[in-house]
């Protein structure tokens, strides 16, 4: 008993792992079958379906003789019945999309009616053209007869209200006047710095190192701004930098370098480090006692206009 029990179990085996190779073959089958949708008719599709679920209910019964439950064949097979259905829907869409074909409708009007055209044949597609058509469904109004009343529309009449007049506050110069004042007053702040420039530079005949020209030994602010202000200089042209023996200067520019400037559109930017050190620094280096620019620093700022 126990040998032909342990033969039967091992042919039950065997024939699972058949059933599982076949299981894997419908498979293939079947993704083969969905690249075929888009270029086979559907009629070609149904036949390749019908043929791989026959194949697979085969092998469920096989599987339901030997009474052996195999959740993995069960899957695969529900897997493969899922793929059919879908295989069917893409056919289906497909032959459903496709164009009207004038040439089948222009044949089986000829199958009926003939090469000779004849007056009974015509009249036979007229009779059937007739028979296609359908009166719509009709059906009465059961709301009655009525009369229209309409409804006055109330009008809300809105309360008057008083006008508040509106209190005046301090007068005060329009924001364009205080920007002009402030412009006229910064030009004639750096028309000053220029002048002056031109004349330290005439007098010493070479060019001024930068930090000798910015610095204010008295105040370090007042270098700060000075610095500021040269540099509104520099961006417009009207003073150059310039290294006179790897010492960075300052000098007017002529005519000629501003109409070049002029011409050139390209931005060129310079980065200097000026801080308490470099000030104090600047102080020793040129024994400087007071500053070389004389700025009115006391000039009307548009913060301060009222």
């Amino acid at each position: 008993m126990e040998e032909a029990s342990t033969s039967c179990s091992a042919n039950s085996a065997s024939n699972a792992l058949k059933r599982r190779k076949q299981y894997h073959t419908l498979l293939d089958y079947g993704h083969n079958l969905a690249l075929r949708t888009q270029t086979d008719d559907a009629f070609a599709i149904f036949e390749g379906v019908s043929s791989m679920l026959v194949e697979t209910n085969n092998l469920h019964k096989g599987m339901e003789l030997e009474r052996a439950k195999n959740c993995s064949e069960m899957n695969i097979n529900v897997q493969i019945i899922k793929m059919g259905h879908d295989l069917v829907g893409a056919a289906l869409q497909k032959s459903e999309s496709s164009q009207f074909c004038e040439e089948e409708l222009t044949a089986a009007i000829k199958a009926v009616v003939g090469e000779s055209g004849n007056y009974s044949q015509w009249m036979q597609i007229g009779a059937l053209g007739v028979k296609s058509f359908r009166m719509s469904k009709q059906s009465p109004i059961l709301l009655g007869a009525f009369e229209f009343q309409p409804v006055a529309v109330e009008r809300t009449v809105k309360e008057r209200r008083r006008r508040q007049r509106q209190e005046l506050g301090d007068p005060r110069k329009p924001q364009t006047v205080v920007k002009l004042q402030q412009e006229e007053t910064d030009a004639r702040k750096l028309q000053g710095i220029m002048e002056q420039l031109k004349s330290i530079c005439l007098q010493r005949r070479k060019s001024i190192p930068y930090f000798e020209l910015i610095t204010d030994p008295t105040d370090y602010m007042n270098t700060v701004d000075t610095a500021f202000q040269i540099s509104f200089l520099i961006r417009d042209g009207a003073v150059a930098l310039e290294s006179v023996d790897n010492v960075l200067s300052v000098r007017p520019t002529s005519d000629t370098e501003r109409q070049q400037n002029k011409r050139n559109d390209d931005n060129v930017q310079a980065i200097l480090s000026l801080n308490y050190a470099a000030w104090k620094g600047a102080i020793q280096k040129f024994r400087l006692k007071r500053p070389i620019l004389t700025i009115e620093r006391d000039l009307l700022d548009a913060s301060q206009i009222s």
